[in-house]
């Protein structure tokens, strides 16, 4: 016979004075954060097979408790350096595939990464009065004396 899951249960650790929820949803957590691996596959499946009532575990995903300590081991797996890792390759390997978006996710990942330049110039030009052409062709004089610089 499946029991009701209630709130009762919740102990004080005494050393930390923390709240420690109960077993049965620590493994109801547990099972939760197993994502698409999870067996069995559904939380009635689950519920049955811990003998729980279907509806408790409903009330117990609303426990403010139970939500925070979600939240927090959710955000904690999500950030895991080999999960991300994973995602990053598979972005890669996508994008060498020819998948623009991919290549778009990726570049952009990257771009956190990649030192940042700043070009300031240090000369009394005033471009103000410049038409687009004129600008473009005196950045591209800059960029060519620029080149010739760093091959030097």
């Amino acid at each position: 016979m499946a029991q009701n899951g209630g709130g009762k249960g919740w102990k004080t650790d005494p050393e930390t004075g923390e709240q420690q929820m109960p077993d049965k949803w620590k493994t109801f957590l547990d099972w939760l954060l197993l994502g698409p691996d999870r067996d069995p596959v559904t939380q009635r499946e689950w519920a049955a097979a811990n003998k729980i009532h279907e509806d408790s575990l409903r009330r117990i995903k609303k426990d403010p408790r139970f939500v925070k300590e979600w939240d927090r081991r959710a955000a904690e797996l999500n950030i895991n350096p080999e999960r991300v890792q994973s995602v990053i390759n598979s972005l890669w390997q996508r994008a060498s595939d020819g998948d623009v978006k991919a290549a778009s996710l990726y570049l952009q990942y990257i771009d956190k990464f990649t030192p940042k330049r700043k070009v300031v110039v240090d000369d009394e030009r005033d471009t103000q009065g410049l038409s687009d052409e004129e600008l473009a062709e005196a950045l591209e004089v800059e960029a060519r004396h620029l080149r010739l610089v760093q091959d030097a």
